[in-house]
């Protein structure tokens, strides 16, 4: 798996093998068994250098995460040996928006509530590679969007967050309490990417209306969506849970006028109780969901 990861981002087996100090001949023939292995073509020659194939370019981000974990190892055991226990390391998985506007937040409760000494993981992914690492057993406590969809975890809900628009301040909208998703129709939109969970309940919002979503920019995640579209006129379309600043660059919070909202829980293995300082752990999570939740309702309300 390094040897692949090294030569996607050299270009080259001849580099690739010199860096991890393998002869020409021993690279290429691990490479083909790693194809072999996993049933997938990752490379073609052309004009005497290796281009990637599409499978090699989406299976690099999850060798980089596997390698990841991997790298983790001497240092669990190196803690393990030192005396650490199941109380002393906390792993967290969250999506990116609630791992910087809540999780550290929980942390400090957490710290300042027991005064522990413990160690706390913390890895960030896309909400639709959640409920995968979760059950993969990497992770203590996992904070996403919920239900969930996987035979080997469930989702514990802690409450909703409604769809929200985030439009200038003087725009003619702005004046609106609620905005009817019918105003949206000929608007300009930024929205998250195809395949996600906010993008999926976004569809439903709009196919029930019976409207088309004018999507002018679209991103990966959230954040990105929110500033790009700003940037270009574009009204972006979230959960509320957003970039807070942006408020404060001549922008307004306005409700969606849905019925539909994205639930935000936890999910854990299906056979594992969290108990211990994974537990407190867990509860300041919670109670940070609620106040980050009071506090977008105080926005909403004051606008």
């Amino acid at each position: 798996m390094k040897l692949f990861v090294e030569v996607m981002q050299t270009g080259t087996i001849a580099l690739a093998a010199e860096r991890l100090h393998l002869t020409h001949s021993a690279a290429s023939r691990m490479l083909s068994a790693f194809e072999k292995d996993l049933n997938l073509k990752h490379f073609k020659r052309e004009r005497q250098r290796l281009s990637p194939t599409e499978a090699a370019t989406s299976f690099l981000p999850e060798a980089l995460r596997a390698l990841s974990v991997l790298d983790e190892l001497p240092k669990i055991s190196d803690a393990i040996r030192d005396g650490a226990t199941k109380e002393q390391l906390i792993r967290i998985l969250s999506f990116p928006r609630m791992g910087e506007e809540i999780i550290p937040a929980a942390i400090r409760r957490y710290f300042a509530e027991t005064g522990a000494d413990t160690r706390i993981n913390i890895s960030v992914e896309a909400r639709h590679n959640l409920k995968r690492w979760a059950a993969s057993r990497m992770f203590d406590i996992a904070l996403t969007s919920v239900p969930v969809a996987h035979p080997g975890v469930r989702g514990e809900p802690i409450v909703d967050f409604p769809l929200c628009v985030i439009l200038p301040r003087d725009h003619p909208m702005a004046a609106e309490r609620d905005i009817p998703v019918e105003a949206l129709a000929d608007a300009p939109l930024s929205l998250i990417e195809k395949g996600s969970i906010l993008r999926q309940r976004l569809a439903r919002v709009f196919d029930e209306a019976g409207l088309i979503p004018n999507v002018r920019q679209e991103s990966s995640t959230m954040d990105v969506a929110i500033h790009v579209g700003l940037a270009a006129g574009s009204l972006a379309v979230t959960d509320g849970i957003f970039p807070k600043s942006v408020l404060d660059q001549g922008f307004v919070l306005r409700r969606l006028k849905t019925d539909h909202s994205v639930p935000v829980g936890f999910v854990v293995p299906l056979d594992q109780e969290v108990e211990g300082a994974t537990a407190i752990m867990k509860e300041a999570i919670r109670q940070e969901v609620f106040n980050y939740r009071a506090g977008l309702n105080k926005v909403l309300d004051a606008n």
